[in-house]
C-alpha cells in the first residue's frame, strides 16, 4: 500500500506523526509539498517569526502540539519520503495518480489531499496598483523571510507600513511590526471594528485602545481603492473612509491580510464540493473511493452548537489541521474512527495578550460581558442561547487552567444564568462555568 499526503503544511507533519502512532509500515507514506522545507508550524509566521524568536528548524512539527520536532532526518528515519520543492500539475483521481511538474507519475493506495489555502490577492480584484513591490501577504516561510528584510528597512529609515486588514493576520502583523521597532503603521479595514467575524463592539474596543496606546493609528469602515507608487514600489495606500471621502496614506511597505482561498481547484469535476472546499464526512473521506481531505481545503459536518443542526463548513485553524489530518490517517488505515467531532477553537497573541474562544458567536444569543476591560486583564464575554445554554465564549486573560473550563462549559452547553453571573469578576464567571457543567 501507498498512502500519499499531497500538501507539505502543517497537516501533512501531523499526518506524519499519526501514521508512525498508528502503526503505519516504513516506506509506505510519502509526502508530496511544493514549499522548499518540511512541515512546521504555520501560525508561527504571524507571531514569534515577526519577532524573531521564531526560526527554522525550531517550529517545524509537530512542536505546536505538544510533539516531536520533525526535521528532515526525522521523515527519513522512520521510513516516510518527504518530497520538498514538488509541484503537481494534474490529478486522476480514479486512475489513483498524480503528474508532478516535470512529467513524474505518482501513484497511490491512498491519497490525503492536504493542499490548505492561498491568501487572497488584491490583484485578483484588479484594484489599481496592487502589482506594485513592497506590497506583501504572509503565506509561507518565503513571505516571513521577505516580510522581515522590508521591515528591517523600515525601521532603518524610519518608513511608514499600512497593514489592510483587521482581522487575525492584520492584527497580528500590526502587532509585530510596533515590537520590532517600526514606529509608523496603520491599519486600515471595512469593517466598524477590529475582528468583526467575531468580537463584540466591546470586545474590539479593548483591543483597538491598546493598538492606539502602542502608536498604531485605526482606520475603520475604510475600503481600499488603490495603492500609488514610484518607480514601480509602492509609495500609499489610497481608500475611502465611512463617509465617503478619499484619502491617501503613506507607505514604503505595505502588509495585506483579507482572507483566504481552499487551493481545491486541482480537484474540480471529480470529487463533490461544498462550502469552498472538497466536502468529506467523517472521516475526511471524499467523494471518490480512497481519497481524503483535511485542514483547510476540507469541508466536514459541522454540528452547530447553537442549533444542532449540522452543515458542511471549512475551519480554517491549525487545532482542525491537527485533527483532522489525525482522523484521515487512522481512516486511510482501517482503523475506522469514530466520526469527527470538532468543536470550533480559536486563538491570537497580540503583544503581551492571548485569547482563545470557542463555540460559535452566534446570532440572537445574549452576549455577556465579564471581567476587566480598562485595564484589560482577565476579560470576555459569553454568547447564551434564548434556552439559556452556553453556546459560544471568549477569554482574555486568566489562569493556564480557565481556557479548558471554558472548553468543557461550551461543549457541555452548560445551562448558565445570565442575569447571577458576576459580570464584574472574569474569576467569578470561569468559577460559575466550571459548576455549570
Amino acid at each position: 500500500m501507498t498512502v500519499v499526503v499531497l500538501g507539505g503544511g502543517n497537516a501533512a507533519g501531523y499526518a506524519a506523526r499519526e501514521y508512525v502512532a498508528s502503526g503505519g509500515k516504513p516506506g509506505e507514506l510519502k509526502i508530496i509539498g511544493e514549499e522548499g522545507v518540511v512541515s512546521y508550524e504555520r501560525p508561527a509566521l504571524s507571531k514569534g517569526f515577526l519577532l524573531g524568536a521564531a526560526k527554522l528548524p525550531g517550529f517545524h512539527t509537530c512542536v505546536g502540539g505538544g510533539g516531536e520536532r520533525q526535521e528532515p532526518s526525522w521523515y527519513a528515519d522512520k521510513g516516510i519520503e518527504f518530497r520538498t520543492g514538488a509541484k503537481v500539475t494534474a490529478a486522476d483521481l480514479k486512475a489513483k495518480k498524480l503528474t508532478l511538474e516535470g512529467g513524474e507519475v505518482v501513484s497511490f493506495s491512498k491519497l490525503i489531499i492536504a493542499t490548505g489555502a492561498r491568501v487572497v490577492k488584491l490583484t485578483e480584484f484588479k484594484v489599481p496598483g496592487a502589482d506594485l513591490s513592497g506590497i506583501h501577504y504572509l503565506r509561507n516561510v518565503k513571505d516571513g523571510e521577505a516580510m522581515l528584510a522590508a521591515m528591517a528597512q523600515a525601521k532603518e529609515h524610519g518608513q511608514k507600513v499600512v497593514v489592510v486588514g483587521g482581522g487575525y493576520i492584520g492584527m497580528e502583523c500590526a502587532a509585530g511590526l510596533v515590537s520590532s521597532g517600526i514606529k509608523s503603521v496603520t491599519m486600515v479595514f471595512p469593517e466598524p471594528g477590529l475582528l468583526g467575524r467575531l468580537l463584540t463592539p466591546e470586545l474590539a474596543g479593548v483591543y483597538e485602545r491598546l493598538y492606539q496606546e502602542k502608536g498604531v493609528t485605526c482606520v475603520k469602515g475604510a475600503k481600499v481603492t488603490g495603492f500609488t507608487g514610484a518607480d514601480g514600489k509602492v509609495a500609499g495606500v489610497q481608500y475611502t473612509d465611512a463617509s465617503g471621502a478619499t484619502h491617501t496614506a503613506e507607505a514604503s511597505l505595505v502588509v495585506v491580510g483579507v482572507g483566504a482561498r481552499a487551493n481545491a481547484e486541482l480537484f474540480a469535476g471529480q470529487v463533490e464540493m461544498a462550502a469552498g472546499g472538497i466536502k468529506v464526512d467523517g472521516q475526511m473521506a471524499t467523494s471518490v473511493p480512497d481519497v481524503y481531505a483535511v485542514g483547510d481545503v476540507a469541508a466536514f459536518p459541522l454540528k452547530s452548537v447553537a442549533t444542532g443542526e449540522v452543515a458542511h463548513a471549512r475551519q480554517e485553524h491549525v487545532t482542525h489541521c491537527r485533527m483532522s489530518a489525525a482522523q484521515a490517517i487512522k481512516a486511510a488505515l482501517g482503523l475506522a474512527p469514530p466520526p469527527y467531532d470538532y468543536l470550533p477553537y480559536f486563538y491570537s497573541r497580540i503583544f503581551n495578550l492571548a485569547w482563545v474562544f470557542y463555540g460559535e458567536a452566534a446570532p440572537g444569543a445574549t452576549v455577556v460581558h465579564f471581567g476587566d476591560t480598562k485595564e484589560a486583564k482577565c476579560f470576555g464575554a459569553l454568547w447564551v442561547s434564548a434556552d439559556g445554554h452556553l453556546v459560544g465564549a471568549f477569554l482574555e486573560g486568566g489562569s493556564p487552567e480557565d481556557p479548558a473550563v471554558l472548553k468543557a462549559a461550551v461543549a457541555s452547553k452548560a445551562k448558565v444564568d445570565a442575569a447571577k453571573l458576576d459580570a464584574s469578576s472574569g474569576a467569578a464567571v470561569i468559577a460559575a462555568l466550571k459548576a455549570a457543567h
